[in-house]
């Protein structure tokens, strides 16, 4: 969706973001983190969609977040992509893309080179609604196809100078915890991989507020355990979904997520419940 057809609310929280960036004196970052062989300031990042074209872009950094996700997008639509997506900033950039099952190999090929400069690491998609047929038995041929042609890809443009990480975005609920396709991401040498814990969309207030409750934050935190007992250090892991204070953040970090992401408390509690999520981050 085009800036223009984001809820009032969102399109403000993103205006006043942008202007803090502005304004803010980047802080002195006390908790960096090495993951997908990077260097991220902090381990709390933005989440896909709420800077969807990079209008923030790597400016997050000023307001503490040590990496910010844009997109997701369409291969097609990284032309979209202006000259402010590659603004300096002390936040790392993360592009997200949506993967789809009609994509011709050329057409993701050509999708792949246009987003791989513009990039600190690349995140495909796989929990749009156009995404998850892929995830059905009778597509997952074609699922590993296109996974192994977007690894095949990465290691034709990467350079000793300068290489861009790959990772998946997968669902990961209770009771269906994405371990199939993370052994694949491994087999393939995936850099890493981001669980959503969250079912999806729409995002309520009141699904908001149920993400508050002490067994929620556990599941998520059991699905994560799960997940880097098989990752083990072979791939990162990266977690989203329901993040709503300092003790969630640590909780996640604690389970064995690297990096974290955050979105619906960006629009429910922005800034200053942002900031003592931020300020959580730090080591005590």
């Amino acid at each position: 969706m085009a800036e223009a057809t984001l809820s009032t609310g969102h399109r403000l929280t993103l205006q006043l973001a942008c202007i803090a960036a502005r304004c803010l004196t980047p802080p002195v970052f006390e908790r960096p983190v090495e993951v997908m062989g990077l260097h991220f300031a902090a381990p709390l990042s933005i989440a896909a969609g709420f800077d969807r074209f990079g209008r923030l872009g790597r400016r997050a950094g000023a307001l503490g977040f040590g990496c910010n996700e844009i997109g997701s997008l369409d291969l097609a639509a990284i032309a979209q992509l202006s000259a402010r997506t590659l603004r300096p900033g002390t936040a790392r950039l993360g592009i997200n893309l949506s993967l789809t099952p009609d994509i011709s190999l050329t057409a993701l090929r050509a999708g792949l080179a246009r987003a791989w400069p513009l990039a600190d690491y690349l995140t495909l998609n796989l929990i749009g609604p156009r995404s998850t047929a892929l995830l059905g038995a009778e597509l997952r041929p074609r699922l590993r196809q296109l996974l192994a042609a977007v690894r095949s890809e990465q290691q034709h443009l990467d350079r000793p100078e300068r290489r861009v990480p790959l990772a998946v975005k997968l669902r990961c609920l209770p009771g269906q915890v994405p371990l199939e396709l993370a052994e694949l991401l491994l087999e393939l040498g995936y850099d890493g991989l981001l669980v959503a814990h969250d079912p999806g969309p729409p995002a309520t207030r009141q699904r908001y507020h149920a993400w508050q409750t002490d067994v929620r934050q556990a599941q998520a935190c059991a699905q994560i355990e799960q997940l880097r007992r098989l990752c083990g250090g072979q791939m990162a892991l990266m977690s989203v979904g329901g993040i709503q204070s300092a003790e969630h953040l640590q909780a996640r970090l604690a389970a064995g997520a690297e990096l974290l992401q955050v979105h619906s408390v960006l629009l429910h509690a922005w800034p200053w419940h942002v900031q003592r999520l931020l300020d959580g981050g730090k080591p005590a």
